[in-house]
């Protein structure tokens, strides 16, 4: 329940008392599809440097195991506003953590409409479903196949075609890993990286 609490919070919009200054957004100079191809085109990336493309950077959260970072809400230079950005970072040996794994959890008003995928990423792609997902949750993921991995987009039945779950998984090919698509959980439109990553058996509990 607690970590249920802190998630909402973190994506509940402020609410402002009389005389109360508004709280900024910050807002990004590159367009969605363009943060999408910076960060998840490039993947896999060195944490630092795809923190380095966000509004505000990557940051971890007390609810999260430390190589889960999260970024704080932000608009697109196009209008669009991303709920969180999440990543995943690896210990390959080097210097930084790698990422290979992240989550776009996006707002669907204003509409990243899901028809209009094929004109910004040419690749092969199929679908997807969660069919036991709740109705706000996603539940219908368009899948592109690309150079660096899978690209996938995520409805729900209460989103129709807006896309709320947008994910980059550049980790086939790493020994011992198998990363599922995000599972539903009961926050709408968030992908749960904690319930997706294979972790150490006693490392983690997400309940």
């Amino acid at each position: 329940m607690r970590i249920l609490s802190s998630t909402l919070a973190l994506l509940a919009i402020p609410v402002l008392s009389a005389g109360a200054e508004p709280v900024a957004v910050p807002r990004s100079d590159k367009t969605l599809v363009e943060i999408i191809n910076a960060t998840m085109g490039t993947l896999p990336n060195a944490m630092d440097a795809l923190s380095a493309k966000l509004p505000g950077g990557l940051h971890p959260t007390f609810d999260a195991p430390p190589q889960i970072v999260r970024s704080t809400p932000f608009i697109t230079r196009d209008g669009f506003r991303v709920s969180a950005f999440e990543a995943r970072g690896m210990d390959e040996g080097g210097d930084v953590p790698i990422v290979r794994f992240t989550s776009i959890q996006l707002e669907q008003r204003p509409c990243f409409q899901r028809s209009g995928l094929d004109e910004a990423f040419h690749a092969p792609k199929s679908e997807t479903a969660l069919p036991a997902a709740p109705s706000m949750l996603p539940n219908r993921y368009l899948v592109m196949q690309m150079p660096w991995g899978r690209l996938s987009f995520g409805t729900s039945q209460e989103s129709g075609g807006c896309v709320i779950a947008i994910v980059g998984d550049a980790t086939g090919g790493l020994p011992g890993l198998r990363m599922p698509l995000p599972q539903p959980t009961t926050v709408p439109g968030m992908p749960d990286l904690r319930r997706t990553w294979p972790m150490a058996v006693g490392a983690y509990s997400s309940e």
